[in-house]
């Protein structure tokens, strides 16, 4: 009987084919394609990787961009989500297709590298992103009951530093699981197979490890998180609130505002640890179920798989979390306005200078009467544009002034019908990939 695998396994059971022994007949048995269950993982899986990798990559491009790099108490918070959305990436690409591989054809054929690299990573990557979290749900405290003191304790060298001592531990408690993974040959009647699993001198040595990396890396961290969020909370929502009396009304609304946004970084914080509860408590509650069990019950065994993509999906739901935390929602919205007046320009540049000439108005169009006196404030809208909603803008005053959409078309000789259009739709574009 194979032994289970450890929570952080990034595959099953797993068997390889001997070439010189399995026969096409019996390596057909080995796919699994055709089974509902790996249908739905299939489809699941495939969902979890597209949304996790473009997710976890525009959170980088946000996270990394100048913009948000000058923007002011950035850094700290800046720092840590650029090592979570790497550690979220590293088990997006990674552990997902490997797992989901291993699961459409149950031959192991990633070599013995893979066997050892691909649970180590999912660990390492795992551990990494919740001891960061942890640092961030103290520096989020720090930053509501000691502003002043959050600033001098969360500088950019002690971040760095502090993210290197994450990586350091989270690969020494994680060791034992690329020492004890490895290929193991189980021979049959007529054929013979690797397996993919830890190979522990004795069973009670691989149920306490299992245990340890179930308090250490999931049951001390959400507690801690947990109750740092509560405390975070009773000071914003609980404490004695200030009306400001004494400022004037500017200053006043300045301290409205900081208040409300600390308000959405502590549910947001609270957010990704809940997350990350949710996520991983099935998959190590199966793990600890199996290893009681000398053998584990088949509707365990298929639930499993199951319970691992939902936890590797944490990767791929993260971003939607922490993309929109405190600063870095601000940083995000200077990058997408910057897109936005980067397409308005093309209109300044390509259409209006000092001696522009109106164009008549074609044949046939039943707004040909028009003059060109109430065409300008079209042409003033557009020349003047540098926000977010430059087109809606401009049809809405088109409308106002009585013009209809073939008059907007109409524009100046130097711009053409194609050329809106092709501006018009790579705006939309940029909107709907930065919203």
């Amino acid at each position: 009987q194979l032994s289970p695998p450890s929570p952080h396994s990034c595959s099953t059971t797993a068997l390889s084919k001997n070439s010189t022994t399995v026969t096409a007949s019996t390596a057909m048995l080995l796919w699994t394609l055709h089974e509902p269950s790996t249908i739905a993982l299939t489809v699941m899986y495939s969902l979890s990787f597209i949304l996790g990798f473009v997710g976890n990559l525009m959170s980088l491009r946000v996270l990394t961009s100048r913009r948000s790099r000058q923007l002011a108490g950035v850094s700290a918070t800046r720092s840590l989500l650029v090592n979570l959305a790497v550690c979220d990436l590293a088990v997006v690409c990674v552990c997902m297709p490997i797992t989901l591989g291993s699961q459409i054809y149950t031959a192991w054929v990633y070599g013995d590298l893979l066997c050892r690299a691909v649970p180590f990573t999912q660990a390492v990557s795992v551990s990494a992103s919740v001891l960061t979290l942890t640092v961030i749900s103290v520096n989020r405290y720090y930053s509501v009951r000691s502003p002043l003191r959050a600033r001098t304790m969360f500088t950019r060298r002690r971040i760095l530093a502090t993210v290197a001592v994450v990586w350091t531990v989270s690969s020494m408690m994680c060791a034992p699981i690329a020492v004890m993974n490895r290929r193991r040959e189980i021979s049959f009647e007529t054929f013979t197979i690797l397996v993919c699993q830890e190979e522990w001198p004795q069973h009670r040595l691989k149920q306490g490890y299992n245990v340890l990396l179930f308090v250490m890396l999931y049951c001390l961290p959400v507690t801690f998180n947990l109750t740092i969020g509560f405390l975070t909370g009773r000071r914003l929502w609980g404490g004695k609130k200030s009306t400001f009396s004494d400022l004037d009304p500017r200053s006043q609304a300045l301290h409205t505002s900081r208040l409300k946004m600390r308000q959405k970084i502590a549910k947001m914080v609270v957010c990704l640890v809940l997350l990350f509860a949710v996520s991983w408590l099935p998959l190590y509650l199966a793990d600890l179920w199996i290893d009681c069990e000398q053998r584990p019950s088949s509707w365990l065994l298929q639930t499993r798989p199951f319970a691992q993509w939902l936890g590797l999906t944490n990767s791929s739901l993260n971003p939607i979390c922490y993309c929109f935390i405190g600063d870095l929602y601000r940083s995000a919205k200077v990058i997408r306005t910057r897109y936005y007046q980067k397409v308005a320009s093309l209109f300044n540049s390509a259409s209006f200078s000092s001696s522009v000439t109106v164009a008549p108005p074609a044949a046939g169009i039943t707004d040909s009467k028009v003059s060109s006196a109430e065409r300008r404030p079209i042409a003033a809208a557009v020349a003047a544009s540098a926000s977010m909603v430059t087109i809606p803008r401009l049809l809405n005053l088109a409308r106002v002034q009585g013009l209809g959409y073939n008059s907007f078309y109409h524009l100046p000789k130097t711009i053409t019908q194609q050329e809106v259009k092709c501006h018009v739709s790579l705006l939309f574009f940029v909107f709907h990939c930065f919203c």
